[in-house]
Order: structure tokens, then C-alpha cells, then sequence
């Protein structure tokens, strides 16, 4: 382990730690060094001083410089947040510390799950804790029998009891509906998401709450495309959300009569649909879903050219869908659900009945 960086003080002229040195003599006597003058043994001593203050100040620098690269701007992600909050895209920030505090959470549960299994093992059946890791990591859950039954042992209460999960779903659980969208199951998935929630983010500037209606009901959308349509039971992932702000992107370039980025943009949305369609454990549904609806919402709720107002501002859809009986049932669930999952976690995952 490496001692921190402590130089001794500077800044004084004319002074050298424990030597009293007239101002400028040691530069005279430098000088003369360097051009091959005859020194006597007090200028010898002088301008060994001046090689010293010299190397202190080199010393200064370099630790200057790697206590700012210790401290937190040197981490990328606090100045991408830094940077969206200093612009005011305050939503988009608190929407991925939300998200990233989420899947951290999910990799300190899926270690507990791990470590409680263990407990019930004899010391030659249990798992190493890097298992729970590269679980959280890869998003490869480890599986092993309890009770007669196969179990993801690695998997998070909070993917259990929240995820998208078909059969729960069909079971009266909907409001997996839109918690899946705030988990993710692994590092690449969380990044990827991210870093195209941060390129998104200018959108949110004099819309906050058209904004965050399109990814919230893209987000549904999305994951309701996937229970009619997809092969899979289980989905996680904001995905479906962030999809339903490239609609809102496309709705905006449209709006504005910027043909060339609107047809640059659709190209990629309809690449990145395709490239969905041969990865293994992708979601296409939810991303269609969530783009097809994205653009719906956004068309109603953003603002129109000329800064006109929207065809239905926000917050009168968001009314309208939880007065109405789907949504009323919807948000009765989700209350229910969030309260039971903080009272007794995994007892939703085991088919808790709202």
C-alpha cells in the first residue's frame, strides 16, 4: 500500500525546506551550473537547493493530479450525472440512480439468497460467493433443488417478486407490468440501457412530464406486448421505456420537419428491432411494443411546432387512464403489491394472491 502524496510546503520565494536562501540566488546559481561557471561550495549548495524546489514542485503537481483523479470526477458516470443535473435534466438523473441503485440492490440480494442456501448445505455442496457474483454480473443464475423443485438460488427477491414474470401476470399479479421495467439482469443490460437514457436525456428539456408519461406507458406497453406475444415467461429491463423515448424522439424530429435525422433515427430503431430478433434473451416484443406505443403517447403529449400545446397534455391521459377501471385495478395492485413486497419479501414470487 502506497503512503499519499505529503510535499512540503511551497510557494515561499527564496525558500527550500530547512534552508534560508536569498530570493533569486538560487536561479543565479542554477544558471551557472548549466552554463559550466565556477562555483564555490556555497553556490554548489545553492543550486542544489534550486534542483530541490524544482522537483518539489514536479512532486506538488503529481500528487495535485492524482487527487483529482481519486476524487469523484474521475469516476465517468458521477460527471455524466453531474453534467445532466448541472442542465437541469433532473428527471433523467434521478431515473438512472434509481435504476443503477436497483440492480446494486439486486447483486446484495442475490449474494444473501446464496449465503442463506448455503446454510442449509453440508460444507462440501456449497457455493462459493463468486457464484452470486457472476450471477449478478452475467445474469447466469445458478440452479439447484429445494424441496423437489429447481430454484434460481442467485436470483434477487427483488427479480422474484417484481420482474415480468407470464404466469404471475396471468394470475392477477399486472403490476409486474411496469416494475419490471426499473430491474435489469446484467451489467451489459443496465449499461446499455443507460447510456442510451443519457443520449435521450436533452429530450426532457421543457416536457419533464410528457416525458416521463412515454416511458412509464411505453414501459407497460412494452411488457404487454411481450405477455401476448413473446415466447419467454420471464422479462426484465427499461427497455420497453427508453424505446418509447426514441418514439417521442422520432415525434419530435418529425414535428420540427427534420426529415434527414428523422429517417437516420427510424433506420436505427428498425436495425436495432432486427439485431434484437437474432440475440439470444432479448426481449423483441417489449422493444416494439414499447417503440410503437412511445410514438402513440408522444404524438398526444408533446408539445406541437411552434411550441402550440400538445393534442392531450399529460396530465390529463394519465387521469383518464387511473380513473378509468383497468387503471383503478392497476394502481389498487400496485400499492398492494410494493407494501407486501417490503413486509414480506419473496412471498409474491411464491403466488400471493392481490
Amino acid at each position: 500500500m502506497l503512503a499519499p502524496c505529503s510535499p512540503p510546503p511551497l510557494g515561499v520565494p527564496g525558500a527550500v525546506v530547512g534552508w534560508k536562501i536569498p530570493s533569486g540566488e538560487p536561479l543565479k546559481a542554477s544558471q551557472q551550473l548549466m552554463h559550466g561557471g565556477p562555483l564555490g561550495g556555497h553556490h554548489l549548495l545553492l543550486s542544489a537547493a534550486a534542483l530541490m524546489g524544482s522537483s518539489q514542485l514536479v512532486l506538488a503537481s503529481a500528487c495535485a493530479r492524482a487527487a483529482r483523479s481519486r476524487g469523484p470526477e474521475g469516476i465517468p458516470i458521477y460527471n455524466q450525472l453531474r453534467e445532466m443535473w448541472r442542465r437541469r435534466l433532473k428527471l433523467t438523473a434521478v431515473l438512472a440512480v434509481l435504476l443503477a441503485g436497483l440492480w446494486l440492490y439486486q447483486g446484495y440480494q442475490g449474494w444473501a439468497n446464496l449465503s442463506r442456501f448455503n446454510l442449509t448445505q453440508p460444507w462440501y455442496r456449497r457455493l462459493p460467493g463468486s457464484t452470486a457474483i457472476e450471477s449478478w454480473l452475467l445474469g447466469t443464475h445458478t440452479m439447484a433443488t429445494v424441496h423437489g423443485s429447481p430454484v434460481a438460488i442467485t436470483k434477487s427477491t427483488l427479480q422474484r417478486d417484481f420482474g415480468m414474470d407470464v404466469l404471475l401476470v396471468n394470475r392477477g399479479q399486472t403490476y409486474r407490468l411496469l416494475t419490471a421495467c426499473f430491474l435489469h439482469n446484467s451489467i451489459f443490460h443496465i449499461m446499455f440501457n443507460l447510456g442510451y437514457l443519457y443520449t435521450l436525456a436533452p429530450l426532457e428539456v421543457g416536457c419533464r412530464g410528457a416525458f416521463l408519461s412515454t416511458f412509464l406507458l411505453s414501459g407497460i406497453a412494452g411488457n404487454l406486448a411481450f405477455l401476448h406475444f413473446g415466447q419467454a415467461r420471464y422479462a426484465l429491463g427499461a427497455s420497453g421505456g427508453i424505446c418509447g423515448l426514441i418514439g417521442f424522439e422520432l415525434v419530435s424530429l418529425l414535428r420540427s420537419r427534420r426529415t434527414r435525422e428523422f429517417n437516420l433515427l427510424l433506420r436505427s430503431a428498425f436495425g436495432m428491432l432486427v439485431m434484437g430478433i437474432f440475440l439470444p434473451g432479448c426481449a423483441t416484443w417489449c422493444h416494439a411494443g414499447g417503440l410503437s406505443a412511445g410514438f402513440l403517447i408522444a404524438f398526444l403529449v408533446a408539445r406541437r411546432s411552434g411550441y402550440r400545446a400538445p393534442i392531450l397534455p399529460w396530465p390529463l391521459l394519465m387521469g383518464l387512464l387511473s380513473l378509468a377501471p383497468a387503471g383503478r385495478e392497476f394502481l389498487s395492485t400496485l400499492i398492494k403489491a410494493l407494501w407486501i413486497g417490503v413486509q414480506q419479501p419473496g412471498a409474491l414470487a411464491r403466488g400471493y394472491s392481490l
